[in-house]
């Protein structure tokens, strides 16, 4: 609900931005230049140097938390997210008989286009290792959470290496999904 407040601010965020420039404290922060694959270019594409500003006041506007029926406009329902999962099981029912009954090499580009994020879903077996995996990262980096919060040493490197070691076969897959369907969209156009 935008309360008269907020609609005085010509805007719909949370936090209202001073338009007016403030005086704050000055810092220098060293950045590296990116990495350029071109041999012409010889500076950085920006200073190396970068100044930021951190301002002492900021302004904050004070909005109501949104009614029932707000909420109901702007998230997904229960009765949504039902009708989500009946459509995604109609239609990977549709692309399991589409690919079990047609050669490899007679799919069309559509029908290889619509299998595209549901590949996990044409296998039971690869759903069910999907699920394994997909639990086996979030329990692992929880643990590793857990860890840190006992230790009271906070390490946030660690935590995303766990992540990354974890999550590899997420990365590996995806990899492989899109070097796949490049070659047979490859093969295709041939």
């Amino acid at each position: 609900m935008r309360t008269e407040s907020t609609m005085n601010c010509g805007n719909d965020l949370l936090v209202n931005f001073p338009t007016s420039r403030r005086q704050g404290q000055i810092f220098t922060v060293e950045s590296t230049p990116s990495i350029s694959t071109s041999k012409e270019q010889t500076t950085p594409p920006f200073p190396s140097l970068k100044k930021v500003r951190f301002s002492e006041v900021a302004d904050m506007t004070h909005v109501d938390f949104p009614s029932s029926s707000e909420l109901r406009q702007r998230w997904y329902t229960a009765d949504d997210k039902t009708r989500f999962k009946r459509i995604l099981a109609r239609d990977v029912r549709r692309m399991i008989s589409i690919v079990s009954s047609t050669p490899g090499e007679c799919l069309s580009t559509e029908v290889l286009e619509a299998c595209v994020g549901i590949e996990i879903f044409l296998s039971r077996d690869l759903a069910q290792r999907t699920r394994e995996k997909r639990a086996r990262h979030m329990i692992g980096v929880l643990n590793e959470s857990g860890r840190q919060g006992r230790s009271e040493r906070i390490d946030d490197e660690r935590l995303s290496r766990v992540s990354e070691k974890t999550s590899r076969w997420a990365r590996d897959r995806a990899f492989e999904l899109a070097v796949g369907y490049w070659e047979l969209f490859q093969e295709m156009k041939e």
